[in-house]
Parts: structure tokens; sequence; C-alpha cells
């Protein structure tokens, strides 16, 4: 019989909801500064001030403090809005008061939570103008991380006083301040992660794309780093994006025409040899602007050491959208957003790469409403609309290559022809001297040498430039050849693989042959010799074992070089294959790479010399107590640099010129071969790459290798 009593239940957050809204939503410590940062923008500040204090390595006296101009808060306001998860605040008024009127960038509500990526506790300050005091809020995160854990402890039906997330306590305070003062200042505590050097650059450079280049705003918006611990970016202005001149730049335009309600985008379209801007209704993500710099080599040398072409960004309002690109298993993510580089594998020497172009699509909330920012920051709501946009985009690409193509077979015929003619024309020259040799009866011997010489020296010029046009020629198909061999290496990895797996399974035999001689011919007989020979063999053997395994590697898994996401190598080996091996070992390890670009090689080696170099570490690390890993990577004047860090023990100043060597190695008691950084050398030097011990990052001690691959156009 059906039960007719009625209750009322409510939803009731659990206390590990900072932790879902926090570092799990956001998991890069940039992204967390740069959504904070937009709160700022939000909240009509003109001046925010980011301001980093021993930073490395972590203390009790590391902070990061936020602080900024704006509007500030009341203390309702804290309670009504800063204290209410998800407040619909923005999404009601998207304007910021006047006479700023900025469309504000944050929608959801929860980016105050990405404090907590990046410390553990939280002291914020907020007034508006002609308050007398300051409203003070103390969040303490390791408060819910204690009560987390103490829950997860203990069995559900043990629970008797259960906490949620709105239990814990957060204290509030005032204090005494000047009336004309107003703004709000966040101090965050508690660090999580020290900073290098290196991760403050990268914060500059991401908080540099904040607002569009270019962006015309009644009211400034500037960030100044105070970074005590690095000169270079102590009491530094963040400044936009500096564009060289470009090679080719287009400026897409939309219009709305009153006499049929229709809104009409330009776009590009490649006519014989021209680029010509027409126009059509716009699409269904709605009208949009498109800005679009094409850079070739010799453009490309007018940009500065701290400027990148680094593809094509999407800005809302004149505010950069999902800015960063955390870990997601596709290629075409955040920073390559379009899938600009995943389109080479058709033909990898027509297209251009995100390291050609500079572009931005700007979006706007009113004409571009299903253009929407995914809710983990790392792309865009996957709907029609944005499937529309990136074709869109990727067709306007598509036709500065066709021109370029186009242009490069007209200069290629152009050249040949200007051979060719040069070529008749000395035919022609020498043809009209010879003439006059025969006619000049009266010549003096002066002139007959004069002419003589002539003709020798046209005769030399007509053979330079016939085998100049045969070279031409020849080097058309040289070309062609080229590219077939790029696609061949497949032959030699087969070859490498069939080889490596005749001696492995040879020095298989050899090695189990040896370990039986060593563990049964001493039985307390005196064959010390043999004892000695027989480990010998074993031990040189194990040493063949892993150079065929680095041989099979280039030929494993992998049957041709393939195109692979460098943030997707990095992460699979972070999360995937060695996580068991820092778990059981305590290591804290960490990776960030700046965007997800494509490098051209065998993946499974690739991974291989992160592998050694892993390996090297955890060994370096095996009686230091607070063990960490760092891997950073990022590109730098066409190449990808990689940083691998460790706080192990380091490499002693003695032996820093020696590690490279086949063979050397410190850790033989640990099953050291002295191969592992030889063969990252040998691969490295293989494309053209090196690999390099630098300063340590982490200090006092620890090692940091420097890692520099040619990302060949």
């Amino acid at each position: 019989m059906a039960n007719n009593n009625s209750s009322i239940l409510h939803f009731k957050f659990d206390v590990s909801t900072f932790r879902l809204l926090g570092r799990e939503l956001i998991t890069d410590r940039i992204t967390a500064l740069f959504e904070l940062v937009k709160n700022c923008y939000d909240a009509n500040a003109e001046n925010v001030e980011i301001i980093f204090e021993n930073l490395n390595p972590i203390s009790e006296k590391s902070r990061i403090i936020i602080k900024d101009d704006g509007l500030g808060m009341t203390f309702e306001d804290i309670r009504d809005k800063w204290m209410v998860i998800g407040t619909s605040n923005k999404r009601r008024k998207r304007i910021t008061p006047p006479p700023y009127n900025r469309i504000v960038a944050g929608k959801k509500g929860v980016g105050r939570f990405a404090v907590d990526k990046l410390g553990g506790k939280l002291v914020m300050k907020t007034k508006k103008k002609g308050s007398s005091v300051w409203h003070c809020l103390e969040t303490d995160w390791t408060k819910y991380s204690e009560e987390e854990d103490r829950q997860l402890s203990l069995a559900f039906e043990e629970l008797e006083d259960k906490k949620l997330f709105t239990d814990i306590d957060n204290k509030y305070w005032a204090e005494s301040a000047n009336k004309d003062e107003h703004g709000t200042l966040l101090e965050i505590t508690s660090l999580s992660d020290s900073w290098t050097e290196n991760d403050i650059i990268r914060a500059y450079k991401e908080l540099s794309k904040i607002v569009k280049p270019a962006f015309s705003v009644t009211y400034p918006f500037n960030i100044r780093f105070v970074v005590p611990e690095y000169s270079a970016y102590n009491n530094r202005m963040v400044e936009s994006i500096v564009l060289a001149k470009a090679t080719l730049s287009y400026n897409l335009k939309y219009r709305f025409d009153d006499s049929n309600k229709t809104y009409y985008q330009e776009y590009l379209v490649e006519e014989k040899g021209t680029i010509k801007i027409k126009e059509k209704p716009a699409e269904i993500f709605g009208p949009i602007g498109f800005t679009l710099y094409y850079y070739d080599q010799e453009g490309k040398k007018n940009f500065t050491k701290e400027d990148r072409i680094d593809g094509i960004k999407v800005y809302r309002d004149g505010i950069i959208a999902t800015p960063f690109a955390e870990y997601k298993a596709k290629r075409d993510e955040q920073k390559d957003l379009f899938g600009i580089d995943k389109r080479r594998w058709s033909g990898f020497f027509e297209k251009l790469s995100t390291r050609d172009i500079i572009g931005w699509v700007d979006i706007t909330d009113e004409l571009n409403p299903e253009i929407k920012d995914s809710t983990n920051r790392q792309d865009f709501v996957d709907n029609r609309e944005w499937a529309a946009l990136k074709d869109f985009v990727i067709n306007q690409i598509h036709q500065i290559e066709l021109y370029l193509k186009h242009k490069k077979e007209i200069t290629k015929k152009k050249n040949s022809e200007i051979l060719k003619k040069a070529d008749n024309e000395i035919s022609d020259i020498s043809k009209k001297i010879d003439q006059i040799k025969k006619n000049s009866f009266f010549a003096s011997p002066e002139v007959e040498t004069e002419l003589d010489d002539i003709t020798k020296r046209l005769g030399v010029i007509k053979n330079t430039v016939s085998e100049t046009s045969k070279d031409f020629v020849q080097l058309e198909k040289d070309k062609k050849q080229q590219e077939n061999i790029m696609f061949s290496l497949v032959s030699l990895q087969a070859y490498a693989g069939q080889i490596s797996h005749i001696l492995r399974t040879s020095i298989g035999t050899i090695k189990r042959s040896a370990e039986f001689i060593e563990k049964w011919i001493p039985l307390k007989q005196k064959y010390d010799k043999s004892e000695k020979h027989a480990k010998q063999v074993f031990d040189e053997m194990n040493n063949l074992s892993k150079a065929m395994n680095f041989m099979l590697s280039y030929a494993e898994d992998d049957s041709t070089f393939e195109y692979f996401g460098i943030k997707d190598a990095i992460a699979e080996l972070f999360d995937d294959i060695y996580v068991s091996l820092f778990e059981d070992n305590g290591i804290k390890a960490e990776y960030f790479v700046e965007d997800d670009f494509e490098l051209s090689y065998n993946k499974k080696a690739f991974q291989d010399m992160f592998g050694n170099l892993i390996d090297n570490s955890v060994k370096a690390l095996r009686n230091i107590k607070d063990k960490r890993i760092k891997c950073t990577a990022y590109r730098n004047n066409g190449s990808l640099v990689v940083l691998f860090s460790d706080n192990g023990i380091g490499v002693p100043e003695e032996n820093r010129d020696r590690i490279f060597d086949v063979f050397y190695t410190t850790t033989a008691d640990l099953g050291g071969a002295g191969l592992g950084l030889y063969i990252i050398k040998s691969r490295l030097e293989s494309i053209k790459g090196t690999i390099t011990l630098e300063e340590n990052e982490f200090k006092p001690t620890g090692a940091t290798f420097k890692i520099i691959i040619p990302l060949k156009d």
C-alpha cells in the first residue's frame, strides 16, 4: 500500500565541495591566478597588483597577494554573493556599474574557489569607497581538507557528527579604514607549491593575453607583478603581446542590414592567386570579428624572445575566454582550440601551423550566445555552433594556404623562365660578338683580344646559367624525394626491430645461462674465477638488454614517425605509466605543458627519454624526505623546450662533464648502467636537439635538465 506521508528534502553539500570546485576543476595554478585577476576586471578595477613573496623554497612566510582598486564589497555582498556558491549575480547583471560599463568575464560564480589551487589559507579584505571599515574574511581550506580526511577514514555509519560544507566556520572581522580607499585584497598563504622563475614567466606571458591586443578601453586595466626574488619581473607591468609587422594580415568584420534585419559576415576566398574579402549572411554561430596575421620566416625574425607566435585565441567582449589548456585526451584543445596543427596529417608541407599565425576571434554575449565556455575551462561546449565556428576559422586559414601555394608555384615558374631567358640571351650576345669580330677588318689587336675575353666570359656565364637551370629542376625532384624519405623511415625502424628481437632472444639465453652458472657452480667450492666471470657476463647482459630495449623503442608500437601531442605524451607518463612508481616512492610529481602543440617523432622514443630521466630522479631522491619531480614544457623560438627537475642529491661539480658519457654511472649499486643520459643525448643529437644540465629549479639541492628539440615547420 502506498505511503501517503510526504516531506521536504533539501540538497546538501558534502565537505569535499571545496576540492571539486577548486583544485580539481582548476588543475593549473596559472589558470587559478587568471580566474582571480578576471574577477578584478569585473569589479571595475583599473589597477591590479600581484605580489609574490618567499616563493622558492616555500615556507611559512610564503604568500601571494592580489590587490585591486575596484568597487570592493559590503558586508552584504560578502554574505549574499561571495559566500553563495554559483551566485547568479554576474549572469543577471552582465554590465558592470557606470561609468565603466564593462561586460563581465565571469559567469559561473565559482572562480573564487581558484584560491584553493594556490594555497590553503585566504584572508580577504574588501571595502567600497565611502565605507569606514575594511570587511575581512578568513577562509582556511585546510579545515575543510582535514574534515574530509576525517570522514573518509570512518565508515559512513560511524559518522555521527558529519559536517557539511556549510558547517565549516569562516572568521569575519572589521578593520578601520580611510573612507577614500576602495577595492579588494586577497592574501593567500600555506602555498601548495614553490614558484620558480619559469613559473613566474609563464604567469606573466599568459596574463599578457587577458585583454585583446589593441582593444580600445575607456578605462585602463593595468596588471603589475611584484616579485622581489626574481628581479626581471619585480615591479613590472604586464604588457600585451607586441605584434610585429606581419607578412599577411586580414581583419574581417560584420555588418547589420537594417532593411532585411540580417547580419552579414566578411570572409576570405582565394581566387587565381589573390585573396579577396567577400560577404555573406552570418552563419549559425553568429557574426564575429576575425583578425589574422601570417608570418613567413623573415617575418618571424621581428619577434622578441618574450613574444611568441602561438595560434588563434577567442576573446569574448574583449576579454580572453577559456584561457588555458589543462590536460585533456583530445589534441585539438585550448591553445590550439581549432585543431590547426592536427590538420597537418593531411599535407605536412602545405599546411600552416600555430607557429605561423597569430589571430583572435571576437565574439560577444549578445551576438554569439551559443558559443559557451565549458565548465572545465578547457574548451567550449561542443555544440553545432562551436563546430561551425571551428570550420569557418580553418577554412579562412586554408584560403591563405592556397594563396601561398599559388604564389610559390608562380615564383618557381618565373625563376625557371628567367633562367631559360638568360641562357638564350647569352647565346644571342655570343653570336653578335662573333659577327662583330668577322666584320671588324680594321679592328686593332687590343680590341680583338677584348672581344675574345668577353666571349670566354660569356661562355662561363652560359655554362653557369645552364647548370643552375638544371639544378633548379633537380632541386624540385630532390624535394619530392626528401618528402618521400621522411615517410619511408619505417624501413629503418623495421630493420632495427628485427635485429633487436634477434639479439634480445640470444642475450636472454646467455643471461639465463650466466644466472645458472653464478648460482650453482660455487656450491661451497672455491670457484672464484668462475663466479667472477659469470657475474661479469650477467652484468654485461643486463647492459646489452637495456641497449636492445633502447633500439626497440624506435620500432616498438610505432612503424613510422607520427605527429603526437606533447601534452598527451607527457601526461601519459606522469598520469599513467609512472604513477604507481611515484606513489610507491612517495614522490610528488607534477608537469606543466604550456600549450598542446604537436611533434613529429617516434612517440615511444620520446617517452623513453623521459623514462630515463624519471629513473635517474627516483634514484637521486631515495634519501630525500620531501621528494619532488617537475617537468615543464613550452615553445620558444621555433623549438620545444623541456625543463626536467628533481630536488634529489644533485650532480657533484666534478661529475658534471661526464654524466653524458656512455657507461658512466654513480648508481651501479642500484642497477645503473650508465646508458640513460647517453641514450637521451644520442637521440636528441639525431634530430639536432640538445640536453644540458642547468642550475636547478629546486633549492638547495637537485638537478634540472634542459632539453631543446627543434620544431621544423
